[in-house]
């Protein structure tokens, strides 16, 4: 503090009061190196990519964004199955077994999942907004040719997709448009043509297609040349960059013909990614500028879930012809089955998911926008 002498001379002086001042700033700047050390140790190793054509054109034309697409995934249940046929080799037969492993997620908390997909859209509207682009609502491109016949949702929502075990959440008050026939989900937003084609008749607006998907199992793949149906699923929460998600069909969806092909299997691929694109090229329909951003492999999510392993086995029956008993039967199938609910703090999975979202999105849109 300064202080005034008699003189008139001012001289500074070292205070309690100033001490304690400095030592609560110390205190605070400590608090939060130790907090970014923690928050820094929360995630995994942020590895990010991007398949741009022209990206730096689409930070020039108007300030104007068309948010079509910010529709956060993430599993909550995961099914994995495994076979072998019966059959046999010379007087050996050898039964089927079939082995199916389980794990879910029991203790999520729907409000605070809500609350990190608005705090997460949230967050990415006010960076837009500071970088200067002001927002098309869904009513004015509702207009547009382009979703003619489309239907639209508005948040807040949470749903399953159509992929069993996996379900959106949609951030309050936003909305986005949908078609029935899309091939995933009913209310899974996407485009007829291209986001090209949506820019351009929004006058060459920048459109924005974000998705965060994330997931904690993860089927390991290999080669079974065991007698016996074996299946390993690892639980690893993470934003991931690619989910392959499988799972069996009932058996009704099997007829005469398809039984004799491998269609007992739902597959779908969904990815986490921040694209964004300006304009169309007047020859070729390209987009003028078009940014892609995802990641190189996924961005781990730690201290929320312990990494373990679900593991299911059936081991086949083998019989064998002898001339004492020259025919064998073996009646009926194997099969284990092994189910396993986990029990993540519902809080601490939304916190992490913030904080893989957050940083997915921070950089991808510190590429895009000065």
């Amino acid at each position: 503090m300064c202080f005034t002498s008699a003189s008139g001379m001012s001289t500074n002086r070292i205070t309690y009061s100033s001490i304690m001042k400095k030592f609560s700033l110390f205190l605070s700047l400590l608090l939060s190196f130790v907090l970014t050390g923690v928050y820094a140790q929360s995630l995994g190793d942020f590895k990010p990519n991007d398949d741009s054509f022209k990206p730096g054109k689409i930070d020039k034309g108007t300030k104007e964004m068309y948010i079509a697409n910010f529709v956060i995934n993430f599993e909550v249940y995961k099914e994995a199955i495994d076979k072998k046929r019966e059959g046999g080799f010379g007087r050996t037969v050898k039964n089927a077994s079939k082995a199916k492993a389980a794990v879910g997620l029991s203790t999520l908390d729907k409000e605070s999942l809500q609350a990190t997909a608005d705090k997460l859209y949230a967050d990415f509207v006010a960076e837009m907004k500071d970088k200067g682009y002001s927002l098309i609502s869904a009513e004015e491109a509702g207009k547009t040719a382009y979703y003619e016949g489309w239907k639209k949702v508005t948040g807040p929502s949470i749903f399953e997709i159509g992929l069993p075990g996996i379900l959106a959440v949609v951030p309050s008050g936003y909305s986005y448009y949908y078609k029935e026939q899309n091939a995933v989900s009913n209310k899974l937003a996407g485009f007829a043509k291209g986001s090209q084609d949506l820019s351009q008749e929004l006058n060459d607006a920048v459109v924005a297609d974000i998705s965060l998907v994330y997931a904690f199992t993860e089927v390991s793949k290999g080669w079974n040349i065991e007698e016996a149906a074996k299946v390993k699923i690892d639980v690893n929460y993470r934003l991931a960059h690619i989910y392959h998600f499988s799972n069996e069909k009932t058996e009704e969806a099997r007829g005469r013909i398809t039984k004799y092909l491998d269609t007992s299997k739902q597959e779908a691929t969904l990815s986490s990614y921040a694209n964004f694109t300006r304009g169309k090229l007047k020859i070729g329909g390209s987009p003028e500028s078009q940014y892609a951003g995802s990641l190189k492999s996924c961005l781990e999510i730690n201290d929320v879930l312990k990494k373990e392993k679900i593991v299911a086995y059936s081991k086949q029956t083998r019989a064998t012809a002898t001339i004492q008993n020259p025919v064998v039967i073996i009646r009926g199938d194997n099969y284990s089955e092994t189910t396993k609910w986990l029990e993540p703090d519902g809080i601490k999975y939304s916190e992490g998911m913030y904080n893989a979202g957050s940083k997915f999105l921070s950089y991808h849109t510190a590429e895009v926008f000065e």
